[in-house]
């Protein structure tokens, strides 16, 4: 809902500052004085008008306000995605300097004009002479067709489904392989998985490989080392330590014999003997030990080397082959589970397509059927407009292969307003004030919460009069129970059906329009100017009361 709008600077008005209510309210004025200045204001702040010439004293920056209450949830979404939330409120505002270069704020951040208007054209529809009306679009008498006839939920269903498939897909192409390159794949997987399972090995069988290659390849060296040892413990001269220790134990009895406190060193060499008969031992049985196997050896020199050549294939330690090798199997395994999930995915897409053809059928039917009911009411609601000879028609086309959020059909609106004319698309309406008439009647029939929740109407009563003015204002009047209503009009029986009424006024002596809001005596004298001219009567006062009440 418009709430409020500020202008500076622009066309004929110097400043003005307005609040805006909930309902109908009708801008009324002589001509001349500016009544469709806020419809260009509107459309100027939105980005929808050439900013050339726009500016009353060029000296001075130009400045539109407008402050919007938004409940529509679609919008309050795109405000979000877009991070121009404020709440529930949404302020436009631009600004042109001298120099006309322009900016558009919306909650006080700087925005594109694309999507001044994105947001714009949701928030306020304009019927005018001269706008580009939202009815015109296929799209909306599309979604004006589907309003009246209660399709959302079929809609919705649709909706989800192909973004169930557009996900699906999304996921398929970041992983899937073609069946080529899939097959290629496992099968260099299963080689390399193959070739490292019978070659890598755990850290502590790869630590006994090569404990027991370095023992084979060096058993002469040790076998000779063994000997040397072994001929300095005992040998056939009695230079070796066995016989130098006996010497010294003989040496240390002739000492004891002497001194009885020495028993403690006789001991040391007593157990050094010992020790010296237990390393022979050891020697001895570690000479046994080893075993001079060159058929063994042979094998774990072609096992090292299989080894090193994996080890330099992958690029890494002979250690790390063991890690290749899970990494390696992990893959496989994924591959092959990855391969069940693509034709899960697949037969889904299938599921949802199928799905959606039949729903869509199902929309398509419904609309065939209900656009006939809907054809008939706004045609009967026209002549009551005094479009006597109109008549309207709904023509829709079905493409049953079409893929769409919205189903197999296109929604074109056909209307001739006169006999002899033929049915032509709304688009190639010539006169604004009959397809203003017509959206009117087309929003009474098919609004949803889904809409604008400001509408404004521009001269909308040309061209009619008398009983059907009355009608037109009683239209008017029931649409601004769902949604904000604001309507230009020179017709006294369209304006005493608002709620409120402003006057637009043109101050002759500085030449600038000013707006005024009128309550109660105010109201009635301006309705009565607009049935009697500028000279107020008693009868037109009492008439112009005769229409409030």
């Amino acid at each position: 809902m418009l709430s409020s709008i500020y202008i500076k600077n622009f066309a004929i008005i110097d400043e003005i500052e307005i609040d805006f209510h909930e309902n109908m309210s009708v801008l009324t004025g002589e001509t001349g004085a500016g009544k469709s200045i806020l419809i260009d204001a509107i459309n100027t702040v939105f980005g929808n008008k050439k900013i050339s010439k726009i500016s009353r004293n060029n000296s001075l920056d130009t400045e539109i306000i407008c402050h919007f209450s938004i409940l529509n949830k679609n919008i309050l979404e795109i405000l979000k995605e877009k991070d121009l939330m404020d709440e529930n409120n949404c302020v436009f505002r631009r600004k042109i300097n001298i120099k006309n270069i322009s900016k558009i704020y919306i909650n006080d951040k700087l925005v594109s004009s694309g999507t001044a208007r994105l947001i714009g054209d949701l928030i306020i529809d304009i019927h005018g002479q001269h706008e580009n009306q939202l009815i015109l679009s296929s799209d909306e008498q599309r979604n004006r067709l589907d309003n009246f006839i209660n399709i959302g939920e079929k809609k919705l269903c649709i909706k989800n489904l192909l973004s169930d498939i557009n996900n699906i897909n999304k996921s398929l192409s970041e992983t899937a392989l073609t069946p080529e390159e899939y097959k290629e794949k496992v099968s260099l997987l299963e080689y390399e998985v193959k070739e490292l399972e019978n070659e890598a090995l755990e850290p502590d069988d790869y630590e006994k490989i090569y404990e027991d290659y370095r023992k084979l390849s060096n058993a002469d060296i040790l076998i000779n080392k063994i000997n040397q040892c072994k001929s300095l413990i005992e040998s056939e001269n009695n230079l070796n330590i066995s016989s130098l220790l006996s010497d010294v134990n003989k040496n240390l009895e002739d000492i004891k014999n002497i001194d009885k406190n020495t028993d403690d060193i006789q001991s040391a060499n007593i157990n050094i003997q010992e020790e010296v008969r237990d390393l022979s031992k050891m020697l001895e049985k570690y000479e046994h030990s080893i075993n001079v196997d060159n058929e063994k050896l042979a094998l774990l020199n072609e096992k090292i080397k299989s080894l090193n050549n994996l080890s330099r294939k992958y690029g890494v330690n002979e250690k790390d082959l063991i890690q290749i090798l899970y990494d390696k199997q992990d893959l496989l395994n994924n591959l092959i589970i990855n391969k069940d999930n693509i034709d899960n995915k697949n037969k889904k897409i299938e599921e949802n397509i199928l799905n959606y053809h039949n729903i869509a059928k199902e929309i398509s039917a419904i609309r065939i059927k209900e656009s006939v009911i809907l054809e008939k009411k706004i045609s009967e609601e026209l002549k009551k407009l005094g479009m006597t000879d109109c008549q309207f028609k709904i023509d829709i086309t079905t493409d049953k292969n079409l893929v769409n959020k919205n189903g197999y059909d296109k929604v074109i609106f056909l209307i001739k307003t006169n006999k002899k004319s033929k049915l032509l698309p709304l688009s190639e309406i010539a006169s604004g004030g009959e397809l203003s008439r017509l959206s009117l009647i087309i929003q009474l029939e098919t609004r949803s919460n889904n809409d604008c929740e400001t509408m404004i109407f521009d001269e909308i009563d040309t061209g009619i009069g008398g009983a059907t003015s009355e009608v037109l204002g009683a239209h008017l009047s029931k649409l601004s129970e769902n949604t904000q209503v604001l309507c230009v009009t020179h017709l006294a029986q369209v304006a005493a059906k608002s709620k409120h009424h402003y006057l637009v006024s043109k101050d002759k002596n500085i030449s600038t329009t000013r707006l005024t809001y009128l309550d109660n005596e105010m109201r009635v004298n301006e309705l009565a100017r607009m049935i009697g001219g500028i000279k107020l009567t008693e009868k037109t006062l009492q008439l112009a009361k005769e229409l409030i009440s």
